[in-house]
């Protein structure tokens, strides 16, 4: 790769979703990480930052300045917090460009940062943009001051088709862009979905005793309440049943209250090591993920990285039919889909697949082969066909 250099932002904590980081780290030999701070979440250090690796490893971290503002009021100060955030990327992009020249590629997976990406190419200190569209903010959702920011942030989606390569997670999130115009009907866009890591080896499950993991920000849209909702009717039925709950987010505090009210044992581990993390999933029987359905929910058009991270630890998922990747999961036979609040429906699902597991994480293995992360990111920075 020709590209040396990259200043890559994203959002905590998905820096490194689908090992795309990892990627980077790969093939870059100057990897600058934005890692900026949107939710709440229990972290020990600062929450905005940047780091700088070469040839793969960190040479140094510097924290940014990040606005504390109550968790009721992040919509109302996303504005400011977003002028700060970009004033910080535009000063450390320029003192970057002052002690190693200009960068090669500027790359994000958010439309806001995008544009500043462009600016920074515009104003000669990156020499390309690439925006892989991770999102869509659909405007239809019943707060005001939702659809406000919402409607905010496709003005720069549109300004963030400009830069010199745009590529989507899938069809759907192409497709909205296309019935927008931002697309015309008959181009070929590329298309470069969440990827996986390396498959990590089978181990043999105690099926007697299950866990059920689940993986992301903790957040009322990522589906957690179908669980408690659905605990009692699941502890009658499976007598060691337990979920493990890693991660953070804004109500995070909503769902421990919950968990101490529940027939069934919800481990809550927040945020925590790579090892950690590693040790908690490879100790799962299945992952979850049981996000709501509504129109308004920007997980519909997005890839349930969650989901790419269980079959990495071999692990069959429970999804329930939001994303276009709940079709290929239940034709591949690795998982299960569900709709959300069916609590028959969880519990049939976890049955069937404890009743056959080989099979399940025989069909993960397949499935994963065609999404290892070296095989399909070529296609991102492939600029010379942007």
């Amino acid at each position: 790769m020709q590209n040396k250099s990259v200043v890559y932002v994203n959002y905590c904590p998905y820096e490194n979703s689908g090992h795309i980081l990892d990627y980077l780290l790969e093939n870059f030999d100057r990897v600058i990480l934005f890692s900026i701070a949107y939710h709440t979440l229990k972290f020990k250090q600062g929450m905005n930052k940047i780091s700088t690796f070469e040839k793969g490893k960190i040479v140094s971290e510097e924290h940014l300045l990040y606005l504390k503002i109550p968790q009721n009021m992040v919509l109302i100060f996303i504005p400011l917090r977003s002028f700060v955030n970009a004033c910080q990327i535009v000063y450390k992009t320029t003192q970057l460009f002052i002690k190693y020249g200009s960068i090669d590629v500027f790359f994000s997976v958010n439309a806001f940062t995008s544009v500043i990406g462009i600016f920074l190419e515009k104003i000669g200190l990156v020499k390309r943009t690439v925006f892989w569209v991770w999102d869509y903010y659909p405007v239809n959702h019943p707060r005001i001051i939702v659809r406000i920011m919402r409607w905010l942030y496709w003005r720069f989606d549109k300004w963030a088709t400009y830069s010199d390569r745009v590529v989507y997670l899938n069809r759907r999130l192409a497709q909205v862009r296309v019935d927008a115009g931002l697309i015309h009907k008959g181009t070929k866009y590329p298309l470069v979905p969440i990827a996986m890591g390396k498959l990590s080896p089978i181990k043999r499950k105690d099926l007697a005793k299950i866990k059920l993991g689940f993986i992301g920000v903790l957040k009322k849209s990522q589906g957690l309440d179908m669980l408690f909702d659905s605990a009692e009717g699941l502890a009658r039925k499976f007598k060691q049943l337990t979920f493990e709950i890693v991660g953070s987010g804004p109500d995070e505090n909503y769902f421990r209250g919950k968990a101490a009210n529940s027939p069934i044992k919800f481990n809550f581990y927040g945020l925590v090591s790579d090892k950690k993390f590693k040790e908690i999933l490879y100790g799962c029987t299945i992952g979850i993920a049981p996000y709501t359905p509504e129109d308004s929910n920007v997980s519909r058009y997005g890839d349930p990285g969650k989901v790419k991270r269980y079959l990495e630890f071999n692990l069959p998922a429970i999804i329930t039919n939001v994303f276009e990747f709940s079709k290929e999961l239940a034709l591949e036979k690795a998982g299960i889909v569900i709709k959300y609040g069916d609590a028959i429906g969880l519990a049939n699902a976890i049955t069937q697949i404890v009743t056959k597991y080989d099979y399940y994480v025989q069909n993960v293995v397949k499935l994963h082969q065609k999404f290892y992360y070296r095989k399909i990111y070529p296609t991102m920075f492939d600029l010379e066909n942007g």
